[in-house]
């Protein structure tokens, strides 16, 4: 809960001690400094809160522990000063900088550039990551279903083998071996393919899991652009 700032009676204020022997102009100075000071000091708060919130629009604070709380104000007075800054040195070099503001803009320059290290370093010590956003999830879950399919598909296509009929020089079958270097892995198949005078091709493929592992593959040179 944010703790709320109270401007204090000016009867009371008027009465403490160090300011009964003051004239009511003089203590009048006072009070509304007083006053402008509590109102400053709020205004300021008030920013700090808003650039948190700003934070949290962006990164991940739900598991700041009370340490991290006081790094990530650290962290948003640190930004609210280099924007300051910025503005001021803006507004600086658009009405012209004189010989005697050299030095200035330079000091200026030295605090904004120690300022962006300091956030560097508690972006670092506080460990938030950037929240991701419904449309970028959605986006993410796409790219990795998608770069799962590639994956998977260039697994099956190194890890099976393919074989043809050497006659008809259509695809036979796919394999896939546990054992592919084993020289006993053999297998046997037959091309049905029905030639243009109505007869079975029936061609006899005999082949090996480590000849075709020797092959890149497959059984044949002479195989169709499309499994190239």
């Amino acid at each position: 809960m944010t703790e709320r700032t109270s401007v204090p009676s000016k009867k009371r204020i008027r009465g403490l001690k160090q300011y009964k022997d003051l004239t009511d102009e003089e203590f009048d100075e006072v009070w509304e400094r007083k006053v402008i000071g509590i109102e400053l000091t709020k205004e300021f708060e008030d920013r700090i809160q808003k650039k948190i919130n700003e934070f949290s629009d962006d990164y991940d604070l739900s598991d700041l522990k009370s340490n991290d709380k006081l790094t990530l104000r650290a962290l948003a007075q640190a930004t609210l000063q280099l924007e300051d800054l910025e503005i001021f040195s803006y507004n600086k070099r658009k009405e012209g900088i004189h010989e005697e503001d050299i030095l200035l803009m330079e000091k200026i320059n030295n605090i904004m550039s120690a300022l962006r290290r300091d956030i560097s370093k508690m972006n670092d010590d506080l460990k938030i990551t950037r929240r991701i956003r419904k449309g970028d999830k959605e986006e993410s879950l796409v790219n990795f279903i998608d770069d799962l399919k590639k994956k998977a598909k260039e697994f099956y296509e190194n890890t099976m083998f393919y074989i043809f009929c050497p006659e008809c020089n259509i695809l036979l079958g796919t394999m896939w071996f546990q054992y592919p270097n084993e020289n006993k892995n053999k297998i046997q198949l037959y091309c049905d393919r029905i030639k243009e005078n109505g007869e079975k091709c029936n061609t006899k493929v005999l082949v090996g899991s480590s000849e075709l592992l020797s092959k890149r593959g497959v059984n044949s040179e002479n195989i169709p652009e499309f499994f190239k």
